[in-house]
């Protein structure tokens, strides 16, 4: 890639991105305290793969999370009337170079049921299409977590095996780019400009 293409993709990456009812601001140190409480909500942490009993191991997930702003999007979500309260996060990671991306996300127990996670994931995954070149994108989820996988579901993702993480059963979830693009539709025009 040409580093003018490079600098660009990484401007381009940290957007702020916005749909009908959310703001997706790029995750940064300022929102660490919010999207620690979200963590720490019991409805939330029965459903994580790392779950922090402390504010010290919270911020390696926070790092880590930082880390992926820049290199694959990883965005605060916010509601878009302007109200300042976090209601969780959206992006992706990857655990190596050539690891395959991996959708994630988290809302606080307060957004649940009104298809805000839905919303976010596919505004984060359209302009990850437009992005990236990825070929699929991943997601791991605890199979108890129906509403998570109703998501998945929703966005043209299918269960490829179960693993064991943290001792615990999960479910992963895979999703080539052309079912992808299918479900989230057209990038905003901001994305292809």
């Amino acid at each position: 890639m040409a580093p003018a293409r490079a600098v660009d993709r990484a401007n381009r990456i940290r957007e702020t991105l916005v749909t009908p009812r959310l703001r997706l601001e790029p995750l940064s140190e300022s929102h660490g305290d919010a999207l620690y409480a979200v963590y720490s909500e019991p409805a939330v942490g029965r459903f994580l793969m790392t779950r922090p009993s402390s504010r010290e191991d919270f911020r390696p997930i926070l790092h880590r999370a930082l880390l992926f702003t820049a290199s694959h999007g990883m965005w605060a979500v916010f509601p878009r009337s302007g109200d300042p309260r976090l209601l969780g996060r959206v992006g992706f990671f990857a655990y190596s170079p050539a690891a395959r991306p991996e959708l994630a996300f988290l809302l606080s127990p307060s957004a649940w049921g009104r298809g805000l996670a839905t919303e976010a994931c596919r505004r984060a995954l359209a302009h990850a299409l437009v992005c990236h070149s990825w070929t699929e994108v991943v997601a791991i989820v605890r199979p108890a977590n129906s509403a998570a996988i109703g998501v998945l579901r929703k966005l043209g993702f299918a269960v490829e095996s179960r693993l064991v993480l943290a001792g615990q059963p999960a479910d992963l979830y895979q999703a080539p780019r052309t079912a992808l693009a299918e479900r989230v539709g057209d990038a905003p025009r901001e994305d292809l400009a």
